[in-house]
């Protein structure tokens, strides 16, 4: 018989009257009165097609069905309340692995403030990064990604999300550069610059060799004869005038000052954007990632305007 046909309240019953094998002292420990537990335990009988109790003297003896079935009600009962605890999850002692979608500038960032941190607050924690799939809530629904941080595009309006910080394009050119005793440039005048167009989905095929999300601004939506996915790559090749990256603000702003570079403001379009976490409704109430959601938080911390998170954790 079907286990929704069962009356799954006499479990702890049942436990109760093999453990004391007395009618009276099972009421006792589960709250019945007497006479309800004696018709608890007919029911027992009926459903179970065994006596289970029978008097002997003044004493209650069980059965050989409820002797052998007195360890698996135990386990089975004990199996329910683990069920039903609520989760626990301790950084400094759990042993777990998290997988982050986020673009190569972003690794960066976040890599050089949780190898400390996670080192010092949960050794046994691991975060891998991957490149951001156009397919993300696929990829989350299938639990091969736990998170995304990236720029928000509209791209997945059913993810559930929260604004790091607010992001900007900005030129990046050699110290030696034309264009370097400027301060800001303009869209055309880029054009006129040799510079690698960013791919930001990696679903490359031979039949469709770059694939690249319409973002919106002009800025990373133009096409060049030469593609990368790695912000990188495109800074690299700035330091070799006469060529022109357009790359995240927050990443020049931290490389500046180990490398030649200069930063230009883009001056016709609004180059700006906001970075969020990204996350699927089935992991929003997971206590495991809500910390790992508030530990990248706090990497990007530098970044966030006052505000920006909910430090609730």
């Amino acid at each position: 018989m079907a286990i929704r046909n069962k009356n799954l309240n006499l479990i702890p019953i049942l436990q109760a009257l093999l453990k004391e094998e007395s009618v009276a002292r099972a009421a006792e420990v589960v709250g019945l009165s007497q006479p309800a537990m004696s018709g608890a335990l007919a029911r027992l009988r009926e459903t179970l097609n065994d006596p289970l109790l029978v008097r002997s003297g003044r004493s209650m003896l069980l059965t050989p069905k409820a002797q052998a079935i007195a360890k698996q009600i135990d386990v089975l009962c004990s199996q329910i309340d683990v069920l039903f605890q609520p989760d626990v999850f301790d950084p400094a002692t759990a042993d777990a692995s998290f997988r982050v979608a986020t673009p190569d500038y972003l690794a960066f960032r976040l890599a050089r403030r949780l190898v400390p941190m996670l080192a010092e607050l949960a050794p046994g924690i691991r975060m891998q990064f991957v490149d951001v799939p156009g397919e993300l809530p696929a990829w989350m629904d299938a639990g091969n990604i736990d998170l995304a941080v990236c720029g928000d595009f509209g791209f997945w309006p059913d993810l559930l999300r929260q604004v790091a910080f607010r992001e900007r394009y900005v030129a990046t050119v050699a110290c030696d550069h034309p264009l370097a005793s400027r301060r800001e440039v303009s869209s055309d005048e880029l054009l006129g610059y040799p510079s690698p167009n960013l791919v930001f989905d990696p679903g490359l095929t031979r039949s469709h060799p770059v694939r690249n999300w319409i973002t919106g601004l002009r800025c990373l939506d133009y096409v060049s004869q030469v593609t990368t996915m790695s912000q990188f790559i495109a800074i690299l090749l700035a330091l070799e005038p006469p060529s022109v990256a357009r790359t995240p603000a927050s990443l020049v702003e931290l490389l500046i000052p180990k490398l030649p570079l200069r930063l230009l403001e883009i001056s016709d379009e609004d180059a700006s954007f906001d970075t969020c976490l990204f996350w699927s409704a089935i992991t929003d109430q997971s206590i495991s990632h809500r910390w790992l959601r508030e530990t990248v938080c706090r990497a990007l911390s530098d970044l966030a305007d006052e505000g920006h998170f909910d430090h609730a954790w």
